[in-house]
């Protein structure tokens, strides 16, 4: 079988084509600035009553308009408290609910990336592994935009981008918008984050040069990896106006190793020691290992120039890529295949039906190692102005993004057979022992004893890009209720596509018996050390498939197993080419007045969108392609209200409603449909996307109140609720095609649901303190969530990754030379999905989780700074189960890493 040609091939050199002359334009046009600056607030003044100043210059972005000036504060103080003061100005100053991160210095972010960061914020939860933050959800939700600098960013066919895949080096602030505006991108009902990079006019020298060399040890991977960045900037005056450049390259690795205990589905049996009597038996059991060299290299030039007072020009241009080759090793016995023949002994949890130790003859044990080679890179250049006059002001920007991907799969099964199993999860994790027949210990590191039986192989390229123009316009008024008024139009056409092999099990046919000590190089021992040492799971090393042999002679496991050495051909099912225009156009009146003695202000504005899609895909009945396409027009009008009320010159009261929508994912939206007809064992079947997915819609109330007692600190409180409908899950439902009625599973819109909640923050220095104490500060944040959706068959169920409980402390200190973060996170159990088979609950939820972490910084002098960072310092554990917890599923030891570097600023 002969590889498939890339129908995409012409498309992608198109692409290039498309950047590199949206690049030379970049190179030939010393036009590089950020929009205008715009006025900021006083510290001292009440707030927010000068945010109709503030608010008035137009952009699509969140908040690059005064990134200018906000910016260059945060620039020119240091340190711990520095970056305390920046984000509660930015929060102080926001025309909407927000929170914010500023970097303490340059290339430096409270925690080791974005994501990590944004763990700290009141309201956002977060997932960890392979040794990084990874789901990030603001106030319960996965739905959020990301932009870079205002500018819509992505990942190949995703709406997002992962916030780890842009590195802490080169970011200056993020912002997390929890409530929106009509002149915001929409996209995210859970609000959007805008993450800002730096530009050579942040600076108050004229020449900057900085940058950081570290290592990050692995614990558990027992290994080192070297990190670093650099960045330039300068700026100087011309004849023909003041010009500026700055050039940021990073390059991060982090090494990791982490493992899992394991219980399958459980299902309800006879118990073959007692046919009277059923038991709950976990289909199998066992442990894994999973360990990966992440690698992240990024690079980001800006250019400005301001010819005069009132103008401004600017191009960037940003790059990110992201390189792994991670490996899982499996040892997976099966309890699950009990028989009155095989079984000698077994035992029930006290007062349960559910195993807890099964003794088994002659059982069959599975070694699986899955080898993946997963890479991506991210192009963003962009081109704008803007013009400031006495009332009016205008702004431009075209960008286009383009993102690939390429990913691979090799995975190879190997069985052995162990003459007495045991399998014992008295400690809460499968406990497992093999031994032969005279109780001596069966050798499970030995190549010889393993069949290989099956593998399975696959591969898939994703591509996408977009152009993007928006203009935008305010125009201020001298006098009235109305102080100025927003308008602008966004323009942007998003392609997405994606094409794969994937042929499934692929079994031996070679007709002989091959070991895995057949072929030499193929077998490795697995690293060990299951869950840090934490339980004794008795097999914690075993023999698998070495990783970079099963990726780099994989047309030899293919031949040896009597199968055609050519990669799989493309799978019709996973094709997909997708386009989709979305215009839009807002208004938005800025507004101030005072009631009584209470300055208020805010924001009354809609925004429009037309959504236009063309989607492609292929139809497989019975082994017969079908060409699909599917196309449709959509509108919405997106109406969003604010007020902000300066009860006193330190307390302010926020109240906000918006309509806000976010966008299916393209691979959900793939109209590819495969049929299977019925057989008799199986009814009429099928599965596929879903084109007439609609956009999850939601209807936003908040309110905030926010109490700034004391210079660099805050007590706030607010309170959300979230009608949300159409929100999107896979649900199998039966559905009538030519005649037939198939039970087609497929992303469905679900019915109505709601989130509401309540946040309370505390931040603060404890300057009083004598001398050293002086220098004590805390951060502290806690969220209650309650969240629902109902099903398609009208079940109202939690929604999925939202924990009701989730809090945080920081203890913070900086005195001198010396300054530290030490940061305790915590959340409840969330339900992690809603499919699961067998006779446990259906639900999987995944348990309470505390993780601590520690950075420690000392300044030399004014150009050199020391520092050590540890995250997971306990070494916490996680673990997850079906439905309640004495249905055993998952118990993980998460990575803990140290790092120790220096940064430097001249």
């Amino acid at each position: 079988m002969t590889s498939a040609p890339d129908p995409h091939a012409r498309t992608r050199t198109r692409h290039r084509m498309a950047m590199a002359t949206l690049a030379a334009a970049i190179l030939a046009t010393p036009v590089f600035a950020q929009t205008s600056p715009a006025p900021v607030c006083d510290p001292d003044a009440p707030i927010p009553g000068c945010t109709p100043a503030d608010a008035d210059a137009p952009s699509n972005a969140p908040a690059t308009e005064d990134a200018s000036v906000d910016t260059l504060d945060a620039v020119q103080v240091r340190g711990v408290r520095a970056s305390v003061a920046g984000a509660l100005d930015a929060k102080r100053a926001s025309p909407q609910i927000t929170d914010s991160i500023v970097a303490e210095d340059i290339g430096k972010l409270p925690d080791n990336s974005v994501a990590a960061a944004m763990q700290r914020i009141t309201g956002v939860q977060v997932a960890r592994g392979g040794a990084e933050v990874g789901t990030v959800l603001v106030r319960g939700l996965p739905n959020v935009v990301t932009t870079l600098n205002g500018r819509n960013i992505f990942t190949t066919t995703g709406r997002g981008v992962a916030l780890a895949d842009i590195p802490a080096d080169q970011l200056q602030q993020v912002d997390v918008y929890k409530t929106s505006g009509a002149e915001q991108i929409e996209g995210g009902i859970a609000g959007a984050v805008d993450i800002r990079l730096r530009r050579p006019f942040d600076f108050e020298d004229d020449s900057t040069v900085a940058g950081s060399v570290s290592s990050l040890y692995a614990d558990q991977a027992r290994e080192t990896a070297t990190n670093g960045s650099l960045t330039g900037s300068t700026q100087w005056d011309t004849g023909v106006g003041r010009m500026g450049v700055l050039g940021t390259v990073s390059y991060q690795e982090t090494p990791y190793l982490e493992s899992n205990t394991f219980h399958g589905t459980y299902d309800r049996v006879e118990n073959p020691l007692d046919p009277s009597r059923q038991i709950l038996v976990p289909y199998n059991a066992g442990n894994l290992q999973a360990q990966g060299l992440r690698r992240r290299k990024a690079a980001n030039v800006a250019f400005q120039w301001q010819p005069s007072e009132r103008t401004e020009l600017w191009a960037d241009g940003f790059y990110t890529g992201y390189r792994n080759r991670p490996r899982v090793n499996y040892w997976m016995p099966f309890p699950g295949s009990l028989s009155p023949q095989n079984t000698e002994a077994l035992s029930t949890r006290p007062g349960t039906d559910i195993l807890q130790r099964i003794e088994l003859r002659d059982s069959d044990v599975l070694s699986s190692t899955q080898a993946h080679e997963n890479s991506s890179d991210t192009w963003q250049a962009a081109l704008g102005g803007s013009w400031k006059g006495e009332r009016l002001k205008l702004s431009t920007e075209l960008a286009y993004t383009y993102s690939e991907s390429d990913n691979r799969s090799m995975v190879l099964d190997a069985n052995t057979t162990v003459p007495r199993l045991i399998v014992d999860s008295s400690d809460g994790v499968p406990f497992t022992s093999a031994t032969n027949a005279d109780g001596s210990a069966v050798d499970v590191t030995d190549p010889s004893a393993y069949l290989l039986s099956q593998y399975y192989d696959s591969w898939s390229r994703q591509e996408g890009d977009e152009w993007a123009w928006r203009g935008d316009a305010n125009f201020a008024f001298d006098s009235g209720i109305v102080s100025s008024i927003d308008a602008g139009v966004r323009l942007a056409r998003r392609q997405a596509s994606n094409i794969g092999g994937d042929p499934g099990a692929q079994d031996n046919l070679s007709g002989a018996a091959i070991r895995m000590s057949d072929i030499p190089g193929l077998s490795q021992l697995s690293p060990g050390n299951i869950l840090d040492g934490d339980r004794d799971v008795g097999i914690h090393r075993w023999v698998g498939a070495n990783r970079d042999f099963l990726l780099g002679n994989t047309a030899l496991i293919r031949q040896a197993m009597g199968q055609s050495p050519e990669r799989p051909g493309a799978n019709p099912a996973m094709y997909f080419d997708n386009r989709e225009d979305n215009d839009a156009a807002y208004v938005q009146a800025n507004y101030g007045f005072t009631l009584g003695s209470i300055p208020v202000d805010g924001r009354l504005g809609v925004r429009h969108v037309r959504l236009e899609r063309a989607l492609n895909g292929t139809s497989l009945v019975d082994g017969v392609e079908t060409p699909v396409q599917n196309t449709s027009v959509r509108t919405e009008w997106l109406p969003s209200f604010s007020a902000n009320l300066s009860l006193r010159e330190d307390l302010m009261l926020r109240v906000s409603h918006s309509q806000s929508v976010s966008l299916p994912q393209f691979a959900d939206l793939n109209p590819q449909l495969a049929l299977f007809e019925s057989t008799d064992t199986l009814p009429a079947r099928g599965s596929g996307g879903n084109p007439d997915l609609a956009p999850v819609e939601s209807k936003n109330f908040d309110a905030s109140l926010e109490w700034y007692f004391q210079d660099n600190a805050l007590l706030s409180l607010a309170a959300f609720h979230r009608d949300v409908d159409g929100y999107v899950q896979i649900y199998a439902e039966d559905e009538r095609i030519d005649g037939t009625t198939y039970q087609i599973t497929r992303p469905r819109n679900t019915g109505s649901g709601t989130l509401r909640g309540v946040e309370v923050g505390y931040t603060q220095f404890y300057d009083f303190l004598p001398g050293a104490l002086s220098g004590l500060g805390t951060q502290l944040n806690a969220t209650w969530i309650d969240a629902e959706a109902e099903s398609p068959d009208g079940v109202m169920q939690p929604l999925a990754n939202v924990s009701r409980r989730a809090w945080n402390a920081v203890l913070m200190y900086e005195y001198e030379a010396f300054s530290a973060r030490l940061a305790y996170n915590w959340r409840d159990d969330y339900a992690v999905s809603f499919s699961a088979s067998g006779d446990q609950p259906s639900e999987v939820f995944h348990g309470p989780e505390t993780f601590v972490d520690l950075a420690l910084n000392y300044a030399m002098d004014d150009n050199i700074t020391v520092f050590m960072e540890a995250t997971n310092l306990l070494g916490s554990k996680t673990h997850n189960y079906f439905g309640s917890p004495e249905f055993l599923r998952d118990r993980a030891s998460p990575e803990r890493t140290y790092m120790l570097g220096v940064r430097f600023r001249l």
